[in-house]
């Protein structure tokens, strides 16, 4: 099934521009009314190209991750109610990257993480003195720390890390989560050798033992870590409690997550990790009516998203705004609004 959507999204011809306007946010919770339509000039350019069809770009994650899978299975169920818009889920490492693709145009739409959503709109950490115009659309599912060795590894805790070889995804794991670990457990990154890759090198290397440990922070079930558990075989590492409550008082953006036991082959007890929200967010400038129609699409195709990934049908109503940390686009609001979850 899975394969089935994507393939049908990613097929799509690429036509048509985007609807945009400069309608801005809105306050979560309390969000003001929305600000209208597109500009004339924007409905004129869509309507002047690809037949009034209009081009939709998500950034997704790697071409074989739950981000990637849930918004191609996403897109094409948002296409089968709304026939004029194209809708491609671009691959991309993550948030950071599927931000600063918004930025710069590439997307309009994209899945971030809380706090990477937090600092770009606030202009802090990675987006230091250069805030990204974006609003929150819609809360989904939690991703979590995916902590992994050979299973035949010494290494059991974090605090068993000094002096070996760590293979980190890159953006906001290698450039602020692995600190925060190795800092919790009295450890540096001058104590570790640490190369920043993509998921699928980071199992590569563990596989072939150029690497002592691997980190991803995914939503379950991750395929390529299910394909290494399945043929090399791995333990998933926990963080005890007194860490956990630590390192999430000090981070709140972070909270404790379980990967259940039986998830990946050969890992049969809970893993007890720390994870945080991944969230849809947009450009500001987007159409209230686009923004509208997306978020009432995932919300009453609920029973259809668990055939897209396992946990995608947590984009729903009950998580939309939760914990919500910047402006909710007033497109979403307008719809949050009319099903009685904003006031």
């Amino acid at each position: 099934m899975k394969k089935r959507v994507a393939t049908r999204v990613m097929g799509m011809v690429l036509a048509g521009v985007c609807l945009l306007s400069a309608a801005g946010c809105s306050n979560q919770p309390v969000g003001a009314a929305s600000g209208g339509g597109g500009s004339t000039a924007a409905a004129e350019t869509q309507a002047s190209g690809g037949g009034g069809k209009v081009t939709i770009r998500i950034g997704g994650g790697p071409s074989s991750s739950a981000n990637y899978t849930t918004f191609a299975g996403i897109g094409n169920l948002i296409t089968q109610d709304h026939p004029d818009y194209l809708i491609n889920t671009e691959i991309s490492t993550g948030s950071q990257e599927n931000i600063r693709m918004i930025q710069s145009g590439t997307v309009q739409f994209g899945v971030a993480m809380t706090d990477v959503e937090e600092a770009a709109f606030k202009g802090t950490r990675e987006f230091d003195g250069s805030p990204v115009e974006i609003c929150h659309v819609m809360g989904g599912y939690t991703t979590m720390l995916h902590m992994f060795v050979p299973k035949d590894s010494d290494v059991n805790s974090i605090g068993d890390l000094k002096g070996k070889k760590l293979a980190v995804s890159k953006g906001a794991m290698a450039q602020y989560y692995m600190p925060i670990l190795l800092e919790a457990y009295g450890l540096t990154k001058d104590d570790v050798q640490i190369t920043e890759t993509a998921l699928q090198d980071i199992c590569d290397a563990v596989n072939d033992g150029n690497a002592d440990f691997g980190v991803h922070i995914t939503p379950f079930t991750s395929s390529p870590i299910a394909d290494l558990a399945a043929t090399k075989g791995i333990k998933l590492l926990s963080i005890d409690e007194e860490h956990i409550e630590k390192i999430s008082s000090e981070n709140p953006f972070f909270y404790k997550s379980v990967i259940p036991g039986g998830t990946y082959t050969g890992v049969d007890g809970d893993t007890v990790v720390l994870g945080t929200r991944n969230n849809l967010i947009c450009a500001k400038s987007v159409d209230d009516e686009i923004v509208y129609n997306v978020v009432k699409s995932i919300i009453e195709h609920h029973d259809d998203l668990a055939d897209v990934h396992p946990q995608a049908n947590q984009f729903n109503k009950e998580n939309a705004v939760e914990g919500a940390l910047i402006d909710i686009h007033p497109g979403a609001v307008k719809y949050y609004k009319e099903i009685g979850i904003m006031n």
